[in-house]
């Protein structure tokens, strides 16, 4: 009399309640799936904005309008006219190219009296020593315009103290260079000789664009979801009309 009695009513007081529990997480599951449709729309104009701005003409720094926020300059390309300050290069670390490691040289690039810009003049391998150079004549610098990325978790704490730098901080390299620098950087093209150091053109898009799966995911789990509720209920009603004859 027990068993039969707790057959034939758990089945029952949990479909009862089923629904109320289903239909927001199967609404809220769908939600964020057109979340991510939403996501990977904005993404790909993105993505379509910077490949134009890198297939645009190269413009002069001093024409962008100083008046507007920086990171609408990023990814511009640009030409930059001033003096390299080589005595102040510094090499960020960490940096790979063609699966061989090393690191990128920054140097500030004066512009005038007033303003300066650090240049990423390119990669160079593990163990380079900075060159000796004048810094009495003008060079102009043809690149692309970018944002720095913020320290993010796994990337080491910059030390200064021993020319230890893994990203790119400006504020403290502005203090380690003597300079005020922009709130943005060169990254530098490829020379004429691809294959002198520094190698220049390591500009990478490196936006991850996901949303795609991500929404497959989403909508993927909401059908889960429904076709499994939809199995639970048809074997609560066939116990409901069993019970019932009974």
């Amino acid at each position: 009399m027990i068993e039969g009695k707790g057959d034939g009513e758990v089945f029952p007081r949990r479909g009862r309640w089923m629904p109320l529990f289903v239909a927001p997480t199967f609404c809220v599951l769908l939600g964020l799936g057109v979340w991510q449709l939403d996501r990977l729309s904005w993404k790909n104009e993105l993505l379509a904005d910077i490949q134009a701005r890198l297939s645009d003409s190269a413009v002069t720094l001093s024409s962008l309008n100083a008046g507007t926020a920086v990171t609408s300059w990023n990814y511009r390309r640009v030409t930059a006219t001033g003096k390299l300050l080589h005595e102040q290069s510094v090499i960020l670390l960490a940096r790979t190219y063609k699966a061989q490691a090393g690191g990128h040289i920054l140097t500030p690039l004066v512009l005038d009296e007033q303003r300066a810009i650090l240049v990423s003049r390119g990669w160079v391998p593990q163990g380079y020593e900075l060159p000796k150079f004048s810094d009495e004549y003008s060079v102009t610098i043809e690149g692309i315009i970018r944002t720095p990325q913020n320290q993010v978790w796994f990337t080491p704490d910059n030390n200064p103290a021993v020319g230890q730098w893994y990203w790119v901080d400006l504020l403290a390299l502005s203090v380690e260079t003597g300079v005020t620098l922009l709130p943005v950087i060169i990254e530098a093209g490829l020379g004429p000789d691809p294959s002198a150091l520094p190698i220049g053109g390591q500009t990478h898009v490196d936006l991850p664009n996901d949303h795609l799966q991500y929404a497959l995911t989403w909508f993927g789990l909401a059908m889960v979801l429904l076709v499994s509720f939809v199995v639970y209920y048809r074997q609560y009603l066939s116990a409901r009309r069993g019970k019932t004859e009974w």
